[in-house]
């Protein structure tokens, strides 16, 4: 697999969505996807174009167990009003190693991230600037389902 991804300044983004913790083992994080569209309409100050953000967080847990936070979420131009069933995240002005990724979901995913965290960074001469990364779906992605559907996946670099 060769992809080079474009390195790209991204602003402060701010988004609000369903958390979830654990392994994916049993499919987890798919699932956390109906329950933010059943609750969208209550995210006030949604920004537009809507962009939808698929956020993993790592921690010391990560590496010992394979266990992480993931945040299906939506991009959002203020964390005011965030419903109670719902968590509020600011991700940092950073720069980023933009990587698209196309095809179903969960598809291939796991290989376009093998190659990103076992080739790509280790070779690139950059470090990742931050324990985390976040998938970006906008109107390029046309569902789980769908062999065209697009997505960029971000991961800080410095």
């Amino acid at each position: 697999m060769n992809m080079e991804p474009k390195i790209e300044e991204l602003p402060q983004i701010l988004c609000v969505g369903v958390p979830y913790y654990g392994d994916n083992k049993n499919g987890e994080i798919p699932a956390t996807w109906p329950l933010l569209n059943s609750l969208s309409d209550q995210v006030r100050n949604k920004k537009q174009p809507c962009i939808h953000l698929g956020v993993e967080t790592y921690t010391a847990e990560f590496e010992a167990h394979r266990r992480w936070f993931y945040l299906a979420a939506v991009e959002v131009t203020t964390l005011d009003e965030i419903p109670v069933q719902l968590v509020g995240k600011i991700l940092p002005a950073n720069r980023y190693a933009i990587f698209t990724h196309k095809g179903k979901l969960p598809g291939r995913i796991m290989e376009t991230f093998g190659y990103i965290y076992g080739e790509w960074l280790p070779g690139s001469g950059y470090k990742q600037a931050g324990p985390y990364d976040f998938e970006r779906y906008d109107a390029r992605f046309k569902g789980a389902d769908n062999d065209e559907s697009v997505i960029d996946i971000c991961v800080p670099i410095q």
